[in-house]
């Protein structure tokens, strides 16, 4: 019984966390058959319980009180204007691989709403910058600001390359 208890409000929240915004709540009969969908049984007393009890274990769920209530998260570590802006700075940034620059943006869609998650896709999709296919460089400035970190030298070896790609 406690297993049970304890995925369904795992669930409840998971649902929450990726279903729901300001935007997009959700109801008591949503939440039930999301969870009834899952092969959870739900009822209304239990999902009242539930997001009561992940109230106050200090989850940020936002009730809006009517005659069906609707429940959204309401806090999350990014706010969407703040995704939106780091989406872009991985959209555009001309050091960062098309592929890691993908796998980035997939990332940052995973902090937050399925629906807003989707508008940032579509964000970062207007990106038309042109991108390096040196799946390095990501690693190389990992390095390059460690060795700044600890006050170690650097060095370049600089080199001119052919149109062939090789070195002159």
């Amino acid at each position: 019984m406690q297993n049970s208890t304890n995925m369904r409000i795992l669930e409840l929240l998971r649902f929450l966390y990726e279903r729901t915004d300001e935007n997009h709540p959700a109801t008591v009969s949503d939440i039930i058959a999301h969870l009834n969908g899952k092969g959870i049984q739900a009822v209304r007393q239990t999902v009242y319980a539930d997001t009561n009890a992940l109230i106050d274990a200090g989850i940020d769920i936002v009730v809006v009180k009517s005659t069906q209530n609707q429940y959204f998260m309401g806090s999350r570590p990014f706010e969407y204007p703040e995704l939106k802006m780091l989406t872009d700075a991985v959209a555009s940034s001309k050091i960062i691989s098309a592929k890691k620059s993908e796998e980035l943006v997939q990332k940052l869609c995973r902090l937050t709403s399925t629906h807003q998650a989707e508008q940032l896709q579509k964000f970062a999709a207007l990106s038309s910058r042109v991108k390096p296919h040196n799946e390095k460089v990501y690693y190389i400035i990992d390095n390059i600001q460690t060795a700044i970190g600890n006050h170690q030298q650097i060095r370049f070896q600089y080199y001119e390359y052919t149109q062939e790609k090789r070195k002159s």
